[in-house]
């Protein structure tokens, strides 16, 4: 790395309920922005945000003679107005912008909301490389990607987020708006939907006389949530496979469960529930933003250990099958193409976007 190739460089952060990525990006001019190196840590493993800032950015020095002023941090939390801090919601980590500039280098802290860096990161996308086109499953009426409209990111993983985007014609991006739209409440489609509400209430919820939330189905947790309530409602809970599901931690038990796919029902049952849950949220989305230059979907989880390509077209096409389902709007859901983000690093682009333009 020639360190004359960049006139400056930025500390980049992803921090998320599970996996925080961390590095410094190398800047040419507003559009072109390059990973120097990034670490990949496991959030609960942080003890002090400060530390692996300095970690960091001693690396810089050391590795690339690179000293870092100015930074800009994703974080899987609520962004206050000020944007001087953030909780994060699904692990015990807070981050101070007036901490960190009193113990580190950097001059410059920006935080945003981990989707907030998504719906940034968007228009740095290569959409021949970055990403997956999802088919409709019904006439597509996209006509292609129209750029300059608005776009909406969403992603179930250990919480579920999304934004909406407006693009901005002055400085030709997208600008997303933080949201906590994930905590929107459940609605039941059908009677075992509405017993699953029924038992999230009495065993997982902490204030019985409210709604769930989305994100007690649609998230890593979510899934085992399914799973749960499925093995209570099936009263198979003395079924060998499923007492060695049981018996495993979180990251196993869903690990599990996406392999038995094709060879237990509750299995099936659970992985069926969640695509559903999630096209539906995903619908829903795309009308309130009216999204047609794209729905970015970052991951879905449940599909990571299911074996067998055609398979997966299957739940995908299962997936689209219930996005397209809408009692007046069809013609609205098939004009907006649907993406499948596969490059992990969108939310590091979307940082540094931030910091250089805005």
């Amino acid at each position: 790395m020639k360190k004359q190739v960049y006139n400056r460089y930025i500390l980049v952060a992803d921090i998320g309920g599970t996996n925080t990525r961390i590095g410094v990006m190398g800047i040419k001019n507003s559009k072109s922005f390059h990973i120097i190196f990034r670490f990949n840590h496991l959030t609960k493993d942080i003890k002090n945000i400060v530390d692996l800032i300095n970690d960091t950015l001693s690396y810089a020095k050391e590795k690339y003679n690179v000293e870092v002023k100015m930074s800009c941090i994703g974080a899987a939390g609520p962004i206050p107005r000020k944007r001087s801090y953030i909780k994060l919601t699904n692990v015990d980590l807070e981050i101070n912008q007036q901490e960190i500039l009193a113990n580190t280098m950097l001059t410059k802290v920006l935080l945003i909301n981990d989707f907030e860096a998504i719906g940034y990161g968007v228009d740095l996308l290569d959409l021949n490389r970055d990403v997956v086109k999802l088919p409709h499953v019904g006439e597509d009426l996209t006509k292609g990607v129209i750029p300059f409209n608005t776009i909406s990111v969403i992603g179930a993983r250990s919480g579920l987020g999304m934004a909406i985007a407006h693009y901005d014609s002055i400085k030709h991006l997208h600008v997303p708006l933080p949201s906590e739209g994930g905590h929107m409440s459940l609605t039941p489609t059908n009677e075992l939907e509405l017993e699953l509400v029924k038992y999230l209430k009495k065993n997982i919820m902490i204030k019985k006389d409210t709604q769930p939330e989305l994100e007690r189905v649609l998230s890593a947790k979510g899934i085992k949530n399914i799973f749960d309530f499925l093995v209570f409602h099936e009263k198979c809970k003395d079924d060998q496979l499923i007492k060695e599901i049981n018996k495993l931690e979180l990251v196993e038990k869903l690990s599990e469960i996406e392999k038995n796919y094709s060879k237990n029902k509750i299995c099936k049952k659970t992985i069926d529930m969640f695509i559903k849950y999630y096209a539906i949220v995903c619908s829903n989305l795309t009308l309130l933003s009216e999204c047609y230059s794209g729905l970015f979907i970052v991951d879905i989880i449940a599909l990571k250990n299911i074996k067998g390509i055609e398979l997966k077209r299957k739940i995908l096409m299962n997936f689209m099958n219930e996005f397209e389902k809408h009692d007046k709007r069809t013609d609205v859901l098939r004009k907006v193409p649907v993406f499948l983000i596969t490059n992990k690093d969108v939310a590091l682009y979307g940082c540094c976007n931030v910091a250089v333009n805005f």
